[in-house]
Parts: C-alpha cells; sequence; structure tokens
C-alpha cells in the first residue's frame, strides 16, 4: 500500500528538492522490520550518539540527540546567541565533528572574534592562539554572511550543511527569515521541513528565536513562559525540544556597579552568587527533565555549570 506525498509550500515557493520524499511513494512497514533498531535503542538508550554539552556534562538533563530539532527562545539581551554560540565552541573543540552556524545576527568577522574568545576563555587572545584557533575551525565550521533571508533559502541553507556532514547546525535567529505576510502556516512549515532533514541525516538543528513582547506585568526582564514563544503554536508542538534563556540583568547591573567600587550588602552579595543565565528545558521529547540550568559566564562570555571550569582549546 502507498500512497503520493503532498508537495510542500517549500518545494512550491522555490522548487528545491530538500525532501526526497515529495516526489516518492510513501512506504509502509511491518514492526518486525524496526527490529535491529529497536535492539539497539534497548541496549544504548535514548542518548545513543547524543552530544553532551558544557551545560550537561552527565547526560541527565538535557544532551543535543541526533534527529532532532531544538528551539531556544528569548528576549533580546539574554544571551540566546552568545550561549548558543559557546555551544557550538564546545562542539568543536570536543571533536563531536562538523557544524553550521547559520547566523543573521552578526557579521562572520565578529562571530569568529567571539568564538576564539570563548575557546580561549579570553578577551586578549594572542595571535597565535587565533591562528591556532582558526586552523582548528576552517575544516570544522561553515557560515553564511547575510544579515536576512527567504524561508526557502534558509532551508537549502541548512540542507547544504547536512549533505556536506555538518551533525549540529544553528539558525540564528528566526525572526530574520522573512516569512511573507506573517504566513503561519508556513512558519509551521518550516520548521517540519527542517525536522524532515534532520532525521534523514542523523544531525540536530537549533532554531534561535525570540520572545513575544508585552506578554507579562511582573517587570521588563519576566522568566519566559512557553506561550511567549513567539509566532505560532506549531513551532514548539512540531519540535523535539523547547528552551528559553533568561539572563539575571539585575545581577549584571549590580557587578558593573561593584566593578566600579561600589560596596554590596549581605543580600547584593547573595545576588553576585547567582548564575548569570537561567537555561530553562520547557519540552523534552524523550527526556522526564524539565527545569532549569543555571549557567555562570566569564569575561571572555564562555559559560559553565557551578563548580565547572569552561572548556578551552588545549
Amino acid at each position: 500500500m502507498s500512497r503520493k506525498l503532498h508537495d510542500s509550500e517549500f518545494m512550491q515557493l522555490a522548487d528545491l528538492e530538500v525532501n526526497t520524499q515529495v516526489e516518492q511513494m510513501a512506504n509502509l512497514f511491518s514492526p518486525s522490520e524496526f527490529l535491529g533498531r529497536l535492539n539497539t535503542l534497548a541496549s544504548n538508550g535514548r542518548n545513543m550518539g547524543a552530544f553532551r554539552p558544557f551545560w550537561d556534562q552527565w547526560g541527565d538533563r538535557f544532551v543535543i540527540r541526533p534527529k532532532e530539532l531544538s528551539i531556544v527562545f528569548g528576549s533580546r539581551g539574554s544571551y540566546k546567541s552568545t550561549v548558543v554560540n559557546y555551544l557550538i565552541a564546545d562542539w568543536i573543540m570536543s571533536g563531536a565533528g562538523k557544524a553550521g552556524l547559520i547566523s543573521y545576527e552578526m557579521e562572520p568577522e565578529d562571530l569568529l572574534l567571539l568564538l576564539i574568545e570563548q575557546m580561549a576563555n579570553s578577551v586578549n587572545p594572542t595571535s597565535d592562539f587565533r591562528q591556532r584557533a582558526m586552523s582548528v575551525v576552517e575544516d570544522k565550521l561553515l557560515m553564511v554572511d547575510e544579515m536576512v533571508d527567504s524561508p526557502h533559502s534558509a532551508i537549502a541553507k541548512i540542507n547544504a550543511t547536512l549533505e556536506i556532514g555538518c551533525k549540529l547546525v544553528v539558525l540564528d535567529c528566526l525572526q530574520r527569515v522573512n516569512m511573507p505576510d506573517n504566513n503561519i502556516n508556513l512558519e509551521r512549515e518550516f520548521v517540519v521541513e527542517i525536522t524532515n532533514l534532520v532525521r534523514r541525516h542523523s544531525a540536530h538543528c537549533i532554531v534561535v528565536h525570540h520572545s513575544r513582547k508585552g506578554s507579562h506585568h511582573d517587570g521588563d526582564n519576566p522568566m519566559p513562559v512557553v506561550d511567549d514563544l513567539k509566532g505560532s503554536g506549531g513551532l514548539a508542538d512540531n519540535a523535539h525540544n523547547v528552551m528559553s534563556i533568561w539572563s539575571n540583568k539585575k545581577k549584571k547591573a549590580l557587578a558593573f556597579k561593584v566593578e566600579n567600587g561600589y560596596q554590596p550588602d549581605e543580600e547584593e552579595q547573595k545576588l553576585l552568587e547567582m548564575p548569570d543565565v537561567l537555561l530553562d528545558i520547557k519540552k523534552q521529547r524523550k527526556h522526564s527533565f524539565e527545569g532549569r540550568i543555571g549557567l555562570w559566564r566569564t569575561e571572555a562570555r564562555a559559560f559553565h555549570r557551578k563548580g565547572a571550569t569552561p572548556r578551552c582549546l588545549a
């Protein structure tokens, strides 16, 4: 038994064969045909082949699993891009393989400078270190040089990085992918298309997005909730994982005052000991953990868990 799959809206827009199933007949399978994959899963667990990032080295909370799409969102200035950028640095330094950084947020040279400073955990890496870091990322990182994109072009870029062998791809951010007339269905289709791609290539994609504006009345820096994810509900529904990033702006402001000679009181000292960033796992399809992971930021904008040290390029 078979049926013809409908053409996706992206095929109509760009005539790109990013989803081979569009031109094929859908096959149906009996359960026994998946016995080998079932036995492998039963023996190795759901984190088989996963990457354990700096925030979860033991794999007990959230890891980067193949065949999954994650959405990371937060307000402006919450360090979304910086945290995800350090994740790419962590990925490369650990030898996990190639990564694709499809960033429309910063110029490539700015992103590379940030990446090198994070890899050195220093705001003043030497020229020798910079050259060594560049030699490491040269064959491990693919980038773009654009500040805005169309949906079908962004999908084509993701597909190209996966075809070349990237197993982690970051798209930063969805706000700069121009959805015609705020087309909510197109936005949903965009995410569905990415899930098809990462599943086919056994890779992981992270899409960075913004929070909605004015959805709370509890100050100008509220902790995001799932409903704050900008756009349609189809984004969160179709992603495997949804995470928010929240920056402790009160601590940041106080730290600036302390650096300039201010003496904090006892309560303020407690604030200075709190995490700089909270990574809040809102949804995780293959793990029961949903909660917050505290991260501390270094001067070079590298991140680490409490009691740990940032990974640096050896």
